[in-house]
Order: C-alpha cells, then sequence, then structure tokens
C-alpha cells in the first residue's frame, strides 16, 4: 500500500489525535433522561465518528501493511474485524437511542415518553449490542496489540510496542477518560514510529517475521 508521507501522518496520527479531542466531549447518556437536553450533539458525535472508526481502521492497516509474519497478519485480519463491528455497534447504540430519546423529549403523553426512554436505555444492554461491542472492542485489542508485536524489531523499537500494545487493551470505552487514553496512545506510537524511522533512513518499518 503506497501513501504519501504527509497523508500517511495525517492518517496514523492526525485521526486518533481528533478522535482523542472528540472522546472527551462525549456525553454519558445516564441517566437516559437527561440525555434528552444534549440529544442534538449525542446524534452528532456519533455521526462523525463512524468514518473516524473507519480511519482508524485504515491507520491500522496502513502502519503495518509492509510487515511479514503471523503477528501482522493477525493485526490486518482484527482491523477488518473491527471496521465491520465497532462502527455497526456505535451506530446501533449512538444514533438509535438518540432517535427515540429524541422522540421521547417530544412525546406530550407521559406514559408514552416513558415507554420510549425505557426503550431507549434498552437499546444498550441489548443481546445485539453487546454482541457488537464485544466482537468490535476484542477486534480492536487484537489488531493494535499485534500491530506493536510486529513493530518491535522495526525502527520503533519496545517504545512503540509498549504504547501500542497499551493503546489497544484500553479500548473499553470509546467516550471519556479510556478513549482519550487509547486514542492517545495511538498517536504516541505512530508519532515515536515515524519519527524513528525517518532518522534511520526508511521510508517504511522494516519488514521482519513474526
Amino acid at each position: 500500500m503506497s501513501v504519501s508521507t504527509p497523508v500517511r501522518r495525517l492518517l496514523v496520527i492526525g485521526v486518533p489525535i481528533v478522535f482523542a479531542v472528540v472522546a472527551v466531549f462525549h456525553p454519558s447518556p445516564w441517566p437516559i433522561t437527561d440525555l434528552a437536553e444534549k440529544v442534538g450533539w449525542w446524534t452528532t458525535l456519533h455521526m462523525l465518528q463512524i468514518p473516524l472508526l473507519l480511519l482508524m481502521a485504515c491507520a491500522v492497516l496502513v502502519l503495518g501493511w509492509n510487515l511479514r509474519g503471523r503477528a501482522a497478519h493477525v493485526s490486518r485480519v482484527a482491523a477488518l474485524i473491527f471496521v465491520a463491528f465497532y462502527p455497526a455497534y456505535d451506530a446501533f447504540a449512538g444514533l438509535g437511542s438518540g432517535f427515540l430519546v429524541r422522540h421521547a423529549h417530544g412525546e406530550d403523553d407521559a406514559h408514552d415518553s416513558g415507554v420510549l426512554y425505557d426503550a431507549a436505555a434498552a437499546v444498550f444492554g441489548s443481546p445485539e449490542n453487546l454482541g457488537l461491542y464485544l466482537v468490535g472492542t476484542l477486534a480492536w485489542a487484537v489488531a493494535v496489540v499485534s500491530l506493536g508485536v510486529a513493530l518491535r524489531h522495526g525502527p520503533g523499537g519496545r517504545a512503540v510496542t509498549v504504547l501500542f500494545v497499551a493503546s489497544g487493551l484500553t479500548l473499553i470505552d470509546h467516550g471519556g477518560p479510556l478513549g482519550v487514553i487509547s486514542f492517545s496512545l495511538f498517536a504516541a506510537g505512530a508519532w515515536v514510529l515515524e519519527r524513528r524511522t525517518v532518522r534511520s533512513g526508511t521510508m517504511t518499518p522494516t519488514p521482519v517475521p513474526v
């Protein structure tokens, strides 16, 4: 995969930084009735996160594209699983609950409004939502941890491995502190890798069998 250096850096460093900033402003959905006051931002945020999640998967693929070995292969497969499941989870929980809360807030009948609020809360605990979340979160962990392992003998060295492994293991919740930490660690790992790659005189990390 041939990507120009500015575009590559924008993708692998810029995108996770943007996502970390977005995570700072990710509102909590609890209590669900309070979400009505911020449902506009809630819905907009989850619409923005869909392309950001797709770009994060692309960042993982770009960073590991020229690497050989089992860890690199596992990372690429897991990144594809992540992009299939995690954006679906985010859209299902975020946009689905936002739609129900908006209608609940505009409902004049107290009973009907309560039913809609209950339905919005039930979205988060539904088997479908939990399934998408678990597969997507596990796929992220496997993709980024495996990427770190695959890069351990490259120009980034052990520091890059530690940063990517930590990023993969901390995305338990993409909103709030854990989201900020995970995406910041990813950006830091990519920055260290890019900086040391330039110093080593190679355009991309040296492919190594793992």
